[in-house]
């Protein structure tokens, strides 16, 4: 929530699972008992402990990364509280000096309600979650808050469940339980320190707090509890239609694809018209951070109507994948895929785009990738409207690379394909010896993989590894381009050459009219290779040898013997000239007007 967020946030139930810095702390607790064991000195244990417990007492959202690597592991906060208070009540209870039987069985006696508590807790704020009518979720949208009508300033949501001990303390119930452990804690050491009813009292008072935060859950959640459930895909609908959006991107892809909409998100942010970014998968909702636009998660079919209004007048669709379907068959708007990208590979013209009321692309070449596989795909509905995303690569000039200047290369391979026939990468085969070669000529070289690269094939995966290793310790200048929204296009901005391989990349490229290497790894005839795939036909060939790498090298920072070739080309490929964003746009307009045509003569008959 902009500008309101809590420092610490409230616990999500359900949402709140183990990352390695819990599995990690939880670890140190275990090993410090240990430890204490074998030394005797059971003030290590309490020592290792702390950590833990103050993590779970201050943390907030953590990075959704950490909590994916350890998803599989059911190490919550109930679980992490009575690992770390049980290893401290071994190590004290073993150690000299022995406790008096009776504060260690009330303490010991506490551990476990306190474990039970923060179960029982758990488990009622999960069920209430449950019960919550919120199927959806949102960004950069103003929803009235849940049941008032009234809004709260959030631009996101649903937000956490509202926590009945919230209501009289400035912390949520979870956490409140979570720090009572610091009286057991305490508690033990005075134990260990042979004073006797201190300790009793220190658990006493934890459990009368646990259980009364407890008790508030009971109240506020069970069956004739006091908090009303919310309904917010009814109010998050309603906020949707008032907006009134004209345009919706419609993205759904497995998790690894998000990337796929993330080339974009700078095309959305430019949009004036009303535009609204349906997700049919929650899961690519923490990897669109860079989109400034409405943006809503409708998993089921249900909940895209909800969000599709009349103002609705086209759909924009970055992918092809079967959940299109669904959007598709909703009455009135006219629909036009998109891409996440304009390339020779199969993808870029399938006979499944046929579904579509028009297919948007780069340029005439596009075009005349579709006539020559003649899949029954009507060229008129195929329109050239150039790649905004090239709004922002700056055009080269012939001076631009001075002779002794060190020659930045760029290699950005893609990735193996879902299958052998789409498999274009160079990744496994001549990956590494394409780097080390332009190391050794002295080149600066940036490396780029495709974000799927080893999704496939493990071998791609190692030699990715190889080459980030080899990229590093270079030193000069190399690096490793982060996987970022842009840093392709900024790497573009820095680079003299660019060795790829078939892909939407050396389109995109050619939009800064630099030199180009094209791997052709399964070394077809260069008349065949270049017949096949357009894009190279201004290109060095790489075999697989990269024999002309150095020559190819050379040639670019010096008589740069191709540019005429790739100016004709790059106007071939990329479409109109202009402002790439510009045309883009308005030929979003031309496209709602065009929608808006039809709708009057669907009236009109």
């Amino acid at each position: 929530m902009r500008g309101r967020q809590r420092r610490i946030a409230p616990v999500r139930f359900g949402q709140e699972s183990s990352d390695v810095v819990d599995l990690g702390l939880v670890a140190l607790a275990v090993l410090a008992a240990i430890v204490a064991l074998l030394t005797g000195l059971w003030a290590i244990s309490m020592v290792g402990a702390v950590p833990s417990l103050a993590a779970d007492i201050a943390r907030g959202e953590r990075s959704p990364r950490l909590r994916r690597i350890a998803r599989r592991i059911l190490l919550d906060r109930p679980e992490r509280s009575l690992v770390r208070n049980g290893s401290v009540a071994a190590a004290v209870a073993a150690t000299p000096p022995q406790l008096a039987f009776f504060s260690l069985a009330v303490l010991l006696i506490t551990v476990l309600a306190l474990h039970l508590a923060l179960t029982v807790y758990t488990a009622l704020g999960v069920r209430r979650s449950a019960r919550e009518r919120a199927g959806m979720t949102w960004r950069h949208l103003d929803v009235p808050s849940t049941g008032s009508g009234q809004r709260d300033g959030s631009e996101q949501g649903p937000g956490p469940l509202p926590d009945p001990v919230q209501d009289v303390l400035p912390v949520d119930g979870l956490r409140l339980i979570t720090t009572t452990e610091v009286l057991v804690l305490a508690g033990f050491t005075l134990a260990a320190a042979g004073i006797g009813s201190v300790p009793v009292l220190l658990a006493a008072l934890a459990l009368l707090v646990a259980f009364s935060a407890v008790g508030l859950a009971l109240a506020a959640w069970g069956p004739r509890g006091s908090h009303p459930v919310r309904i917010t895909d009814t109010t998050l609908a309603e906020a949707v239609r008032e907006y009134a959006p004209e345009v919706v991107f419609s993205f759904s892809s497995p998790a690894s694809g998000t990337y796929a909409l993330g080339v974009w998100a700078s095309v959305i942010n430019a949009m004036e018209r009303p535009v609204l970014v349906v997700l049919r998968e929650a899961v690519h909702l923490d990897g669109v951070e860079t989109i400034t636009k409405p943006t809503v998660v409708a998993p089921s079919v249900g909940d895209l109507l909800s969000v599709m209004p009349r103002s609705v007048r086209v759909v924009l669709y970055p992918t092809n994948v079967v959940k299109n379907n669904e959007t598709i068959r909703i009455p009135g708007p006219m629909h036009s895929f998109i891409g996440h990208g304009d390339s020779d590979k199969v993808g870029s013209f399938s006979p499944l785009n046929r579904m579509y009321d028009e297919i948007w692309v780069a340029g005439r070449a596009a075009v005349e990738r579709y006539a020559a596989v003649d899949e029954g795909i009507d060229l008129n509905v195929v329109r050239p409207v150039g790649r905004p995303q090239l709004a922002d690569i700056r055009r080269a000039q012939p001076d631009d690379h001075q002779p002794g200047d060190r020659l930045t290369v760029l290699y950005a391979p893609t990735w193996e394909g879902f299958f052998d026939e789409a498999d274009y990468s160079s990744v496994a085969t001549m990956g590494e010896r394409i780097v080390q070669t332009c190391l050794e000529t002295g080149a600066r070289v940036l490396f780029k993989p495709h974000p799927l690269t080893g999704h496939r094939l493990p071998a791609a995966g190692r030699a990715r590894e190889a080459i980030d290793e080899a990229v590093r310790r270079a030193g000069n200048g190399s690096q490793v381009v982060a996987p970022t929204p842009n840093s392709l296009y900024e790497a573009f901005n820095r680079a003299d050459i660019l060795i790829s391989d078939i892909s939407s990349v050396i389109t995109d490229f050619l939009a800064s009219r630099k030199p180009y290497a094209v791997t052709n790894r399964r070394d077809l005839p260069e008349a065949e290779f270049r017949a096949l795939f357009p894009s190279s036909g201004a290109a060095v060939l790489l075999g697989s040898d990269c024999a002309g790498l150095p020559e190819a090298l050379a040639d670019a920072a010096g008589a740069d013997l191709r540019r005429p070739q790739r100016e004709a080309l790059a106007e071939h490929l990329l479409g109109p000239e202009g402002d790439p964003m510009a045309v883009f746009l308005h030929e979003v307009d031309l496209f709602v007007e065009r929608a808006d045509a039809r709708l009057a003569a669907a009236r009109v008959s």
